[in-house]
């Protein structure tokens, strides 16, 4: 985004900008752009996303790099991917290669604070670690949601940031989890109607409840003493994930998470041999979590 920014502030205009969405575009489309001469403009900056999962052009990357003229500047963006693909090693011969490392713990809200700066907003500590907690940890999430906080108040509060931000499906999956293991049954059935309302899909929904169960028994089996950061280390966690999962440990005891996980897996395998319809079955399973954890039912052996 900053290059975005450079790049308009030094050419005056936008017109020489150019995206592509690299994983649906044909060889035709990027061979266009690349090798377009400047028009209204003394340049052009081509950005290309996502590439090298395009096998219709990933093989082609070499010809098409060697057409782009010298009053382009190519820009390919790669969030993910297989360093050992033909594709990606094509890509390690341009002029300069960046690796970004996602931010975490600390470091992010306090880039937080400094990307809404750059924005021209004020933004304290409180207000960036809720904007964390409600958006997540992607970067190009957090940037376009502090685009949206600043335009709308420069003074950026924890209650702007709650009033306007929609929490990310991390977020809303971990409160759904939390109403789970802490007995809360209507509020739990809420928030799961909530998220299908969202066009979110039953079996994506049960695979991160899974994901986050794994992740509280995880940190309720660590080490005592062990910190966030080290059981992110060793679990392949990110430390935000990792301390939220350690803050809730406490919540409910290791042989409840231990039987929830079990009655997950086995709402998984209903629904893909057919037994139970999706949305009803990961119904029942918060249904019997809850109820669970209120001592009203006996945990499954």
């Amino acid at each position: 985004m900053q290059m975005v920014g450079a790049y308009v502030a030094k050419a005056g205009s936008d017109l020489g900008l150019v995206r592509i969405d690299g994983a649906a575009a044909s060889v035709q489309e990027l061979t266009a752009a690349l090798e377009a001469v400047p028009f209204l403009a003394s340049s052009r900056l081509v950005i290309v996303e996502g590439v090298v999962a395009n096998k219709a052009v990933a093989g082609q990357l070499a010809g098409l790099l060697a057409r782009v003229p010298d009053t382009t500047v190519a820009v390919f963006v790669e969030r993910e991917v297989d360093q050992r693909t033909a594709a990606f090693k094509t890509l390690k011969t341009c002029d300069r290669v960046v690796k970004f490392e996602p931010l975490s713990g600390v470091r992010l809200p306090a880039w937080v604070r400094d990307e809404a700066g750059r924005l021209g907003g004020r933004m304290d500590a409180q207000a960036a670690r809720v904007l964390v907690d409600l958006a997540g940890e992607d970067q190009w999430r957090l940037a376009e949601e502090l685009n949206k906080l600043v335009n709308y108040d420069p003074q950026v509060t924890p209650a702007t940031v709650q009033a306007l931000v929609v929490p990310g499906i991390e977020r809303s999956i971990f409160d759904l989890v939390e109403s789970m293991t802490s007995g809360r049954s209507s509020e739990a059935l809420h928030q799961y109607r909530e998220l299908l309302a969202q066009k979110q899909s039953e079996i994506y929904v049960l695979t991160m409840i899974q994901w986050q169960l794994r992740n509280l028994l995880l940190a309720k089996t660590a080490p005592a003493g062990l910190s966030p950061g080290e059981l992110a280390q060793a679990a392949g966690l990110s430390p935000f994930v990792a301390g939220k999962a350690v803050a809730a440990r406490g919540r409910v005891s290791e042989p409840a998470l231990v039987a929830a996980f079990r009655l997950a897996a086995a709402c998984e395998y209903d629904i893909k041999t057919g037994r139970k319809p999706a949305e009803a079955a990961v119904e029942h399973l918060i249904w019997r979590v809850c109820e669970a954890v209120s001592g009203q039912l006996a945990w499954p052996g």
